[in-house]
């Protein structure tokens, strides 16, 4: 099931890195690991993986500035792989990928050499399996942020790319700059606080009759809604409206906010979000192992 969802997610795979816990192995003939962890320059994509055994609980932060990251469901063990797919022009400078362990959680953070910049054509895009009950914070700069069937909370961070969220068995953060979100809730951990924020992208979310949360919604823009809303208007200030609905009980937070974007609160069960599944079967294929 994996590896179809990575081949699904990351197109054009050619050769591979294999690193165990942060630490690189021999290098094979289709590519290499420096001791340093410097990726040599390829005109070719190439694929890299990564395995990690987690201790219990045990966060884990992505920190990509060169492209996108999509997190999926990593199985019950506390199993993590990340793979992904680097684009590295030969006059590039080499982007350093070596992932471990700082602050108590794991850290994949790839970096150019100080003073370098990205070269034309230049990135590496991630696919993570998250397993069961660990924590992840992503960042990225431009790259989209997807996140399916995670069982664990999620702090999602882009400056300006879009965010998509389906299937989340946790709490929920995400904010980007002009990036829109759209996110897809089936009820939220009692007593969580969540947030969606752009500053002025569009947000959509989605969610059931059984939320059981209270939504705090502002923005200058416009309310789509199908559910009854309390809209109050907020003279010279910006956001200028604000807007509360309870769906399901009042045991968890959720608030939603754009500067300027629209706001759309639908009903999940009529919801197609990204991909074209419907969201009433975003938990379907979630069974890994």
């Amino acid at each position: 099931m994996r590896t179809v969802v990575f081949a699904a997610a990351l197109a054009a795979l050619h050769g591979c890195a294999h690193v165990d816990a942060g630490r690189p192995v021999a290098p094979s003939s289709a590519a290499a690991t420096s001791g340093t962890g410097a990726l040599p320059s390829e005109a070719e994509p190439r694929r890299l993986d990564f395995q990690a055994l987690l201790a219990p609980d045990q966060a884990v932060t992505i920190d990509n500035p060169y492209g996108d990251v999509r997190l999926r469901f990593g199985g019950f063990a506390h199993a993590l792989e990340i793979h992904a797919v680097l684009q590295q022009p030969a006059d590039a400078a080499a982007i350093a990928v070596q992932p471990g362990v700082e602050g108590g959680r794991y850290r994949f953070a790839p970096r150019l050499p100080a003073g370098a910049i990205v070269a034309p054509g230049q990135r590496l895009d991630v696919v993570a399996f998250i397993p069961l009950g660990h924590a992840v914070a992503v960042r990225t700069e431009r790259g989209l942020v997807e996140s399916r069937g995670v069982r664990g909370d999620i702090e999602l961070e882009s400056v300006s790319g879009d965010i998509a969220i389906r299937g989340t068995q946790g709490s929920v953060r995400a904010q980007t700059g002009g990036g829109s979100i759209e996110a897809s809730f089936e009820t939220a951990p009692k007593g969580s606080r969540q947030r969606l924020a752009t500053s002025t992208g569009n947000i959509v979310l989605a969610v059931d009759d059984h939320l059981g949360a209270t939504l705090e919604l502002a923005t200058s823009g416009v309310f789509a809604t199908e559910f009854s809303l309390d809209v109050e208007h907020l003279a010279n200030r910006e956001p200028n409206k604000r807007a509360h609905a309870t769906i399901g009980g009042d045991g968890a937070r959720v608030a939603v906010e754009s500067r300027r974007g629209e706001i759309r609160l639908l009903r999940r069960n009529a919801f197609t979000p990204l991909g074209g599944t419907p969201a009433d079967q975003e938990y379907e294929d979630n069974d890994s192992d």
